[in-house]
């Protein structure tokens, strides 16, 4: 077993129980009573990590087993809990990378090492909008997503060269220059064709673009709007994830509001 879980609220239980699961983890949930012994619930289920309200974070004296909390305030090793459970999975993906090394072979789990995005804040089945200035840090967090199981598809203006030794990609090079594995930027339906036809061929897809301000000079922006919420779709039905790299200055108030209307603002690791 992965994971025991306590909790005193059955609707927390199943929550995390829901998103645990979701994310390929063996686990049991159980509600917290007078007449539960954790400690020998422990020794009879030998789980790997325990999950356990912030208040119990000094009753388990077990220091073999790793030890996650759930509270109000989060803090250390702690995940912070209100009514909005969309931040659940990345604070406790963020917590087990953390602690990768104690872990041992439980990051050889294909479905977990997949789901290393949530880690890094992002989800399958959405589109996020990173603002030009953390651009670094996504070509940095890039690798750390690669595995056998996740596919990657680069539409880049600059430096494709970053992405050839990524695992399992598929690099364009968005640019006037006519080659292999380039795409001009007026032909905008070219690129859009080519990242859905890589969507819906690869398991776990992975786009990125990075390309926008320079699709611009050659596309106006509604074009360059449909064609983006068109990928969302196949993004959505396909569970797949897409990251645009944009210059939040380069649109009107307007524009960048309908940019990111179906997106979702990454907010970093």
């Amino acid at each position: 077993m992965d994971i025991l879980c306590f909790h005193e609220n059955k609707e927390i239980l199943g929550n995390i129980e829901n998103s645990l699961k979701a994310l390929g983890l063996n686990l049991e949930c159980m509600l917290l009573k007078e007449n539960v012994d954790i400690e020998r619930e422990i020794e009879e289920k030998n789980p790997r990590i325990l999950l356990l309200p912030e208040k119990l974070r000094d009753s388990v004296k077990n220091v073999n087993i790793i030890k996650i909390f759930i509270g109000k305030e989060g803090g250390d090793d702690c995940i912070a809990t209100d009514d909005d459970w969309s931040e659940f999975q990345h604070q406790f993906m963020k917590i087990l990378l953390e602690k990768k090394s104690e872990l041992g072979d439980l990051f050889k789990n294909e479905e977990i090492i997949k789901n290393i995005i949530y880690a890094y804040g992002f989800s399958w089945g959405r589109t996020f909008i990173v603002d030009a200035s953390d651009g670094k840090k996504i070509r940095k967090i890039l690798p750390n997503l690669a595995s056998e199981k996740v596919n990657f598809f680069i539409a880049v203006r600059e430096r494709p060269e970053d992405f050839r030794e990524l695992k399992n990609s598929k690099v364009i090079w968005v640019t006037d220059i006519v080659g292999k594995d380039r795409i001009k930027p007026h032909n905008l339906t070219i690129l859009t064709d080519s990242i859905i036809r890589y969507i819906e061929e690869k398991k776990n897809a992975i786009v990125l673009m990075d390309c926008i301000e320079y699709l611009l000079i050659y596309n106006d922006f509604v074009n360059i709007l449909r064609n983006i919420e068109l990928i969302n779709s196949y993004v959505m039905e396909h569970h797949a994830l897409m990251i645009i790299i944009v210059d939040s200055k380069a649109y009107t108030t307007k524009e960048y509001s309908l940019l990111s209307r179906y997106a979702l603002k990454w907010k970093g690791v």
